[in-house]
C-alpha cells in the first residue's frame, strides 16, 4: 500500500517521531505483492487495452486478453505472447490483477457483477479506470466479508462514493485518468483530427454509436451512406449504381447495432439523380458525396 506508506510516515513526523528510526520495523505493515511473473486480465483491448497488456508483458507478467468485439487494428497492436481467450471465464479463473478498458453502453453496464466477481481467482485485484458503471458498486461492496476474508485483495476504482470510500481494501481516487496537461492536449488534437478526416474522407474512428470505418482514398468521388443493418444492403447499392454505368473502385462496409456504414469510392463523378438514387433506396438514412 504505497499510498498508506505515505500517509504514515507523515504522521511519524507531524507526532514528532524521528521517522529515520522507525522506518523499518513500521514499512512490514505495508508489503505488497510484485507483479513479476503474475498474471494479468485485461478487459478491452483496444487503443489504451492494448498498450497495457503490451507493458505488462515487458514487466514479466502472463497476460490475458479479452475482448469480444476486438479488431484487426487493434489485434495487430498485441504482442504474439499475449493470450487472446474467447470467454471472459477463462481470465477470471487465472488473473491474480485485472484491468478494465471498455466503454460503458447498456450493454456494458454493471457487467462486473456479482456472477463476474464470484467467478474471479481468490485474492484478485481489481482495476477500474475506464467508467464508473461498468462495475456494480452494490455487489462489490456486497463481497467487502469476502475482501476481508481473502476473495478480493483490493479493489481500485477511479470513480469515487461515499460508501466505497468507506470500504475496506478499495482505493479509490478522484478521476485522475485523464488529468494531465498533455493527455488534455492530445484529446484536443484527437477530436479535431478525427473529425477532420470524417469532414474531408468520410472516415469514422472511435464512435460511440457507429462503427470504425477508414479508407484510402481512391476514384475521383467518394460516397459516403448511413443506412440500417439489414441484408441486401450493398447489392442493392453496387446494384444501382452498375446500372447507372457507375465504375465502383473501392468500397468498404461496417456495421454496428442496428445500424452500417457504407463508403464506396466511385471512378467518375455522379450525376444528382444518380445520387438521389441512392437516397431513395429501402433503409437508407443519409448519403454525403465528397469529392
Amino acid at each position: 500500500d504505497v499510498d498508506g506508506g505515505i500517509q504514515w510516515v507523515r504522521q511519524q513526523v507531524a507526532s514528532g517521531v524521528d521517522v529515520t528510526t522507525v522506518v523499518e520495523k513500521g514499512k512490514a505493515a505495508f508489503i505488497g505483492p510484485e507483479l513479476y511473473k503474475k498474471t494479468l486480465g485485461v478487459i478491452g483491448l483496444g487503443a489504451i487495452g492494448s498498450l497495457v497488456a503490451n507493458v505488462a508483458l515487458d514487466m514479466g507478467m502472463d497476460v490475458y486478453g479479452y475482448d469480444p468485439f476486438l479488431s484487426v487494428d487493434a489485434a495487430l497492436r498485441l504482442d504474439r505472447h499475449i493470450h487472446v481467450v474467447k470467454d471472459i471465464n477463462e481470465l477470471y479463473k487465472r488473473a491474480d490483477y485485472i484491468t478494465i478498458h471498455i466503454h460503458y453502453t447498456e450493454k456494458t453496464a454493471h457487467m462486473i457483477d456479482e456472477k463476474a466477481i464470484s467467478a474471479m481467482k481468490r485474492g484478485v485485484r481489481f482495476i477500474n479506470l475506464a467508467r464508473g458503471e461498468i462495475v456494480d458498486d452494490e455487489a462489490m461492496l456486497a463481497v467487502v466479508a469476502a475482501i476481508e476474508a481473502g476473495k478480493i485483495a483490493a479493489y481500485v476504482t477511479d470513480f469515487p462514493n461515499n460508501r466505497l470510500v468507506g470500504a475496506p481494501h478499495v482505493v479509490a481516487m478522484p478521476h485522475l485518468g485523464a488529468s494531465t496537461p498533455e493527455s488534455e492536449q492530445n484529446c484536443a488534437i484527437m477530436a479535431v483530427d478525427q473529425l477532420k478526416d470524417y469532414l474531408e474522407n468520410g472516415n469514422i474512428r472511435n464512435s460511440v454509436n457507429f462503427p470504425s470505418v477508414s479508407m484510402e482514398r481512391s476514384g475521383v468521388m467518394r460516397m459516403c451512406i448511413i443506412h440500417k443493418n439489414v441484408p441486401a444492403m450493398l447489392a442493392n447499392i453496387t446494384t444501382l449504381l452498375s446500372k447507372d454505368g457507375v465504375n465502383v473502385e473501392n468500397l468498404s462496409n461496417k456495421s454496428k447495432g442496428d445500424y452500417a456504414y457504407t463508403m464506396v469510392d466511385l471512378g467518375s463523378k455522379v450525376a444528382d439523380d444518380v445520387i438521389e438514387d441512392v437516397k431513395h433506396l429501402p433503409n437508407v438514412i443519409r448519403v454525403r458525396v465528397i469529392e
